[in-house]
């Protein structure tokens, strides 16, 4: 009967500290870097970036999002434009008239050339975590 009773409050036990943690959101949110929530309003925003994995500035231009550069990659913001480069969307590139890299499309506005994140911000409303 002992072992039973002890059971009972092992499983009480644990269950009660998994309700504290998820209620203190204490279990860690998966986050890549310092831009992961202004790129989601990137995206939401309607704003796509149109590179080449071989264009030396749009490298750099993805340098800026640092460790949050993989929510931009799956995010549908970016665009590879390059036919070798990793899920390239040539034609839709092609569609939209990109003939330099990086390019934004902003509210149907072609932006070309490397874009600051300040800029984006005053563009598209979105801002950045301080």
């Amino acid at each position: 009967m002992s072992k039973t009773i002890a059971v009972i409050i092992a499983i009480f036990v644990i269950i009660t500290g998994f309700v504290i943690a998820i209620k203190f959101d204490l279990f860690p949110k998966q986050q890549y870097g310092p831009y992961d929530e202004f790129i989601i309003c990137l995206k939401a925003s309607g704003a796509r970036f149109y590179g080449n994995y071989a264009n030396a500035d749009s490298l750099r231009q993805m340098s800026f999002f640092g460790d949050s550069l993989p929510i931009l990659e799956r995010s549908g913001i970016y665009l590879e434009c390059n036919s070798r480069g990793p899920s390239p969307q040539v034609k839709k590139c092609q569609d939209n008239g990109i003939k330099i890299y990086p390019t934004w499309i902003i509210e149907e506005k072609q932006y070309p050339g490397i874009m600051g994140l300040n800029k984006l911000e005053e563009l598209t409303g979105c801002k950045r975590e301080n």
